[in-house]
C-alpha cells in the first residue's frame, strides 16, 4: 500500500491517502482541506484520486471535500451519511468493503465521538477518525456515547493484529499493541 499523511491547518486534523501500487488508484481518507500537498503527492507518484472516504461529518474532516472533488472529478464519496457538505455520498455500513484498485478495506462503525463515526481497516492499517487517538479518545457528549465508543474500539480496533498501525484523526499514529496496553482510557 502506498501511504501519505498530511497535517492540516484546520484544527490540526490529519488526512491520508492510501493507494494501490499496482493500479495507481488512490483513496483520500478525510478531507478537512484539500491543499497543494495532495495533488503534488498524487502527481509525483503517478496516482489517480479514485475515491474519498469520510470517517465522520465534522468540518475539520470534511471542509475540503468540494475542493477534492473539483480536483478529482465525479468520484465516489464513501460515508455513513447520505450527504456530506451538500455532496451526495455512497453510503457504507459496517462490514462493507471499500475497494481502491486491488486494495480492499473493511468498514467498522465506531460511534461515540460522532453518531456517524467509521473506521476503515486495510491489512496492517486502521484509519480511526476521531474515535481513537494516540493516548486518548475523541470527546463525547455524555456517558452513553462514551461507553458506546469504548466498546466499539475494544470490539473492532483492539481485536486487530497488535502490529496494525493506527492512523488517527488528530495527533501521531500509533499501533494496536501500544494503545490497547498503554492508552489510559483502556488500562
Amino acid at each position: 500500500m502506498i501511504y501519505f499523511h498530511a497535517l492540516l491547518d484546520v484544527n490540526e486534523a490529519n488526512a491520508f491517502i492510501a493507494a494501490c501500487p499496482e493500479t495507481k488508484q488512490a483513496l483520500l481518507i478525510d478531507a478537512g482541506e484539500f491543499n497543494a500537498a495532495f495533488p503534488k503527492f498524487l502527481e509525483e507518484n503517478g496516482l489517480k484520486l479514485a475515491a474519498i472516504f469520510i470517517t465522520h461529518d465534522h468540518y475539520d474532516h470534511t471542509a475540503g471535500l468540494k475542493d477534492a472533488l473539483k480536483y478529482a472529478g465525479n468520484v465516489p464519496v464513501y460515508a455513513y451519511k447520505a450527504s456530506i457538505e451538500g455532496v451526495k455520498t455512497t453510503q457504507v455500513k459496517p462490514g462493507d468493503d471499500v475497494k481502491v484498485g486491488s486494495l480492499s478495506g473493511k468498514v467498522f462503525h465506531t460511534p461515540g465521538h460522532a453518531p456517524d463515526g467509521l473506521s476503515l481497516v486495510f491489512p496492517g492499517h486502521c484509519f480511526t477518525g476521531d474515535a481513537l487517538f494516540s493516548g486518548s479518545v475523541g470527546g463525547t457528549a455524555g456517558s452513553e456515547n462514551y461507553n458506546m465508543q469504548i466498546e466499539a474500539i475494544r470490539k473492532h480496533i483492539f481485536t486487530l493484529p497488535p502490529e496494525t498501525k493506527l492512523h488517527v484523526g488528530h495527533g501521531p499514529s500509533s499501533t494496536v499493541a501500544v494503545e490497547s496496553r498503554y492508552n489510559p482510557f483502556f488500562v
